[in-house]
């Protein structure tokens, strides 16, 4: 049965102890922990902390665990990153990754605990619980530019498991998850609970299985690729005076791997600072580099915006060949506080891209994402719908590799792979690069903080899946069925 009265001090220690608990397993599953076991138990004591609360304590409850939680799997980095990247004060860095937290996830956890306490001794809880998890999830992902950082799916990586991602998206594995969480609060009234998530977690293992067997099957050719992972220092890149130098670094790196005639080369986001439209010399010192090696070359940089008596910038994707710059891709999904403010956009220093592009090379259609787009599973779909075979992101992750932010990013990104049945090449400045199949098996990573280029074959897949074609209809189901449930849970509130 539920617990007694919220208002008895005991009673309330005891609902914080367990939200604090559940902030505390949510922050094991990721890097630098990787405590993936806890996936499947930790939103259990949040949900015994919440069930028979009132609305109110329900709220505080799961804001108190997304608090914890998210303060403890990012905070470290984010502090990091806003002390040595914007130059703010200890005490200024560390509000600056409260507020972050508090923007992004601790809200939206507070609506999961606010909307499972309204549920409490409903028949279906076993079911409606993770659906409002879900719907959470998916709140957080959209609203306000959306942050779908470290959502509860993306501490799973085990091969078999995560390949129902190509019909739900992540959110079948977060459901998954609060599944077998909430079947295990469920036990001191009976085992029906624990029975349907066994046989729910069974159903998608041999979904699974019957997946990787498919995807085998399913492949159509492949392209040689030189990843070229540079490890500059932040505070040299952007100096004019030094691009050339740089510049020397990349193509230096690029003529060591080991492909004597690789298909395409991949150099970082901002691997380069001048605009290659505006510095012909520059330009050509890259175009007789692939000459040589008959080769592309994919290469982040900066590419100058319009916008009225403001100088304004695009950050850019370029494909270039032999006779030079062949396209273009510029960043959709702005970086907040860096890239752009937040409810002011117009103010930022970027502006975004209109569109997805696809680069062809050798025969092959790669569709481009630029930093953390990589968390956005709707920038892959879109991607992978205008023909992309295989996804290359290209980022910079030194700027918040004082913690385990790349390795969280890295794995983040895995989950485009298996949602759309494509490989993902992943260029970073000084880590984690490397390369990802279609079914999410790692082909190659290179060590974090070094100089080094790769050369490595990627599988092309035919593409393409149920996920890529309709999207997040899971998520939107449990959107509604969460709906439904708490309309009617409002109405046996009413006076009859």
């Amino acid at each position: 049965m539920p617990f007694a009265s919220a208002s008895s001090p005991p009673q309330s220690w005891l609902r914080g102890g367990l939200a604090i608990a559940s902030g505390l397993l949510l922050a094991g599953l990721y890097p630098p922990f990787n405590l993936a076991f806890f996936g499947w138990i930790a939103l259990t004591p949040l949900i015994l902390a919440v069930d028979g609360a009132r609305s109110r304590t329900g709220f505080f409850l799961g804001w108190l665990s997304g608090t914890v939680g998210s303060l403890a799997a990012t905070g470290y980095w984010i502090f990091r990153a806003a002390h040595d990247y914007f130059q703010l004060s200890q005490a200024g860095a560390a509000g600056f990754a409260v507020a972050v937290t508090q923007l992004f996830v601790s809200g939206y956890f507070g609506l999961f605990g606010l909307t499972a306490a309204l549920v409490s001794g409903r028949r279906l809880r076993v079911l409606l619980i993770p659906a409002l998890f879900v719907a959470s999830e998916y709140a957080r992902a959209r609203l306000l530019s959306g942050c779908p950082w470290e959502l509860l799916g993306h501490s799973q990586h085990a091969v078999t498991l995560v390949q129902i991602c190509d019909l739900t998206g992540v959110y079948g594995l977060s459901f998954l998850l609060a599944l077998v969480a909430t079947a295990a609060t469920e036990l001191r009234r009976g085992y029906a609970p624990a029975l349907a998530a066994g046989l729910t977690l069974l159903a998608v293992l041999l979904y699974g299985e019957w997946r990787l067997d498919d995807l085998a099957h399913h492949t159509d050719g492949s392209i040689n690729v030189v990843l070229v992972q540079g490890n500059l220092p932040n505070d040299r890149r952007g100096r004019p005076e030094l691009f050339s130098q740089q510049l020397d670094h990349y193509l230096d790196l690029s003529l060591r791997a080991s492909t004597p005639h690789p298909d395409l080369i991949v150099w970082p986001e901002n691997a380069v600072g001048f605009f290659l439209e505006t510095n012909p010399g520059l330009r050509q010192r890259i175009t007789d580099l692939l000459h040589s090696l008959n080769a592309a070359l994919i290469v982040g940089a900066p590419r100058a915006g319009t916008r009225p008596g403001v100088a304004a910038l695009h950050n850019s994707a370029y494909l270039v060949t032999d006779a030079g710059l062949a396209a273009v891709y510029d960043k959709r999904k702005l970086l907040p506080f860096v890239e752009r403010l937040p409810l002011r956009p117009q103010d930022g220093p970027y502006l975004p891209g209109a569109e997805p592009t696809v680069f062809v090379v050798a025969g092959v259609r790669l569709g481009a994402l630029i930093c953390y787009e990589a968390i956005y599973p709707t920038l892959a779909r879109e991607l992978v719908q205008v023909g992309a075979q295989v996804l290359v992101n290209i980022s910079n992750d030194s700027w918040f590799e004082a913690g385990a932010g790349p390795q969280q990013h890295y794995g983040i990104a895995r989950f485009r792979a298996v949602e759309n049945h494509v490989s993902l090449v992943r260029v970073t400045n000084s880590g984690i690069s490397g390369a990802i199949d279609p079914a999410g098996r790692d082909i190659a990573e290179l060590p974090p903080r070094v100089a080094r280029a790769q050369s490595l074959t990627i599988p092309v897949a035919t593409g393409g899946s149920f996920y890529s074609r309709h999207g997040d209809v899971f998520a939107l189901g449990c959107i509604l069925a969460s709906v439904v449930a708490l309309a009617h849970s409002r109405l046996r509130q009413l006076p009859q």
